[in-house]
């Protein structure tokens, strides 16, 4: 019996009919990386442009994660969509930047100023 939670829960955007909110929860690894990745291609193909993914309950990324989430970036940007990323913790954040990632990333320090940039 496996009661692990959904890695991800994806919102409709007030006023932003082609933006996406992702909301994860507990670890992004590669238990779960692919599954990411797919469900945001779906989205793009059904013609969704902007995604931001709020990691405000995200504990953990590995590299297989982070992987998935700078090939989600690379697929929205050939979209000419955008992806940002909001609420990311200390331990995330870090490795983030060890692999030198953040300067590929958007991210914001909240989920408001993620939303206050989409136009």
């Amino acid at each position: 019996m496996n009661g692990k939670q959904e890695l991800l829960t994806i919102e409709n955007i007030e006023n932003f009919p082609k933006a996406r909110l992702l909301r994860f929860v507990g670890d992004l690894d590669s238990t779960n990386a692919e599954n990411m990745s797919n469900s945001v291609i779906s989205l793009l193909n059904e013609g969704v442009n902007a995604v931001i993914a709020d990691f405000s309950r995200l504990r953990y990324i590995n590299s297989t994660g982070l992987g998935a989430l700078l090939f989600v970036n690379k697929k929205v940007k050939e979209l000419k969509g955008t992806f940002k990323i909001a609420n990311v913790n200390e331990n995330v954040l870090e490795i983030i930047e060890i692999i030198g990632a953040d300067s590929l990333l958007e991210i914001h320090k909240s989920l408001d100023e993620a939303l206050s940039t989409l136009k």
